[in-house]
């Protein structure tokens, strides 16, 4: 009994710390290896280990419409490894983890995110602080080595590709938004949107136009959304939004305007990647198996006509279309198509808003860039799987997250101290 008792406590108060640690963990950890070790002893075993003592409802969960698809979605690509051309026991055993470890990150967020109710603004608070203090460390030590802003910013670790690092901060910069949003003094307001800009520039310095496009557009359906849905109470946020917007807007032709080499290299540079003429080679492949794809083992590389070889479709749609076929990708749509289904059909709550930016956000990020969701810790859980389990989180019973009357504001809303208790 005291050793039960013991392993209670231990999941009621270590299981939030531990998550809490791993999802800050992708601005902070040096390398995917050391996130995933996290994320494996620190968040995945606490979590079966109160599976086990009953302490965590699994059924209900399967009453949620968009987690049962997102179930059959990587079944059904990991048995695509029975009809892949080569395949062998370590490949069972590797994605078989893998698509185990994206169903328990799912999972643990439901579970967090529906039994502590100001779990989600805390961890916002933490997410926005980290993400803008690590954006300045970075900028700062990279442009002292490299002329600034002619080069591209590159960071360290999972921060390394400038997409992904990119794709991390636009989830900051959400956050950063919804945080602007909710506050009820100026000076808060006004802090809040400098964690912002400190983010949104990064992703600026970073160049990845695929993050910046996405961003653009869920900044613009969530002030169409705010503009449509939001409650006469709730104006204020209507004008706090679009003045986010436009200060966001002003910065950029600033900094466009100071530097012009930086506006060129943003938006007129030729493709990195030759998108097109490398999707078009992947596509040729897949209708050599139209409908079931190669199975998760195919080789993804490709060979342009320059003769440069690229690893993968740089596209998680055609990565599918790939691996898994029309049904894998039918699948996969279905998974983001109810997403947002959820997500948006609730939007007068501002954070349930905040939500469905999210997952606009991440269905986004990954057409144009990446190969498959099926993977050890990698930025996509943070930027696609993490608002997908929020989303399913606010549609189960009992969803405990509470409006903005009830949010934290002024000094409490910024303490890290207290953002752990």
């Amino acid at each position: 009994m005291f050793i039960k008792k013991n392993l209670i406590t231990l999941g009621r108060y270590f299981l939030p710390a531990s998550y809490t640690i791993f999802i800050l963990g992708f601005f902070l950890f040096p390398s995917s290896k050391s996130l995933s070790n996290i994320f494996y002893l620190a968040v995945a075993l606490p979590f079966v280990i109160l599976i086990f003592m009953k302490k965590v409802d699994l059924g209900s969960l399967f009453s949620n419409r968009t987690f049962l698809l997102v179930t059959m979605y990587l079944v059904y690509m990991f048995c695509t490894l029975f009809w892949a051309d080569s395949f062998g026991m370590p490949d069972l055993l590797k994605y078989g983890r893998r698509v185990l470890y994206v169903l328990i990150f799912l999972s643990v967020t439901i579970h967090l995110t529906q039994s502590y109710p100001t779990f989600l603004q805390r961890l916002l608070v933490l997410l926005c602080w980290t993400g803008a203090i690590v954006a300045i460390a970075t900028i700062f030590f990279y442009y002292r080595q490299h002329p600034f802003p002619n080069t591209r910013l590159f960071g360290y670790g999972l921060l390394y590709n400038p997409f992904k690092a990119s794709s991390l901060f636009g989830v900051t910069v959400i956050a950063c938004t919804y945080l602007v949003l909710q506050q009820r003094y100026v000076g808060m307001q006004l802090l809040y949107l400098g964690l912002l800009l400190v983010s949104f520039s990064y992703m600026l310095l970073a160049q990845s136009r695929s993050a910046l496009l996405s961003l653009a557009v869920v900044m613009i359906a969530w002030l169409f959304f705010a503009l449509l849905f939001y409650k006469m109470d709730k104006g204020s946020h209507r004008y706090r939004l679009l003045i986010v917007l436009v200060v966001m807007t002003v910065v950029s032709a600033v900094l466009f305007m100071v530097y012009p080499g930086l506006f060129d290299r943003v938006f007129l540079r030729g493709y990195s990647v030759p998108r097109l003429e490398l999707w078009g080679t992947i596509l040729a492949r897949v209708e050599e198996a139209p409908w079931f794809g190669h199975g998760l083992t195919a080789d993804p590389r490709a060979e342009l006509l320059s003769g440069r070889i690229k690893v993968h479709p740089h596209s998680v749609v055609i990565g599918t279309l790939l691996y898994g076929g029309i049904v894998g990708l039918l699948l996969l749509l279905a998974v983001v198509i109810s997403t947002l289904w959820q997500a948006f059909g609730n939007t007068n709550n501002p954070i349930k808003l905040l939500l469905a930016s999210m997952a606009l956000y991440g269905a986004l990020c990954i057409v144009l860039n990446g190969n498959m969701l099926i993977h050890h810790v990698k930025p996509f859980w943070l930027f696609f799987w993490f608002p997908i389990g929020l989303v399913m989180a606010s549609k189960l019973p009992d969803y405990p997250l509470p409006d903005d009357s009830s949010i934290p504001n002024g000094r409490d809303a910024t303490s890290l101290a207290s953002a752990l208790d």
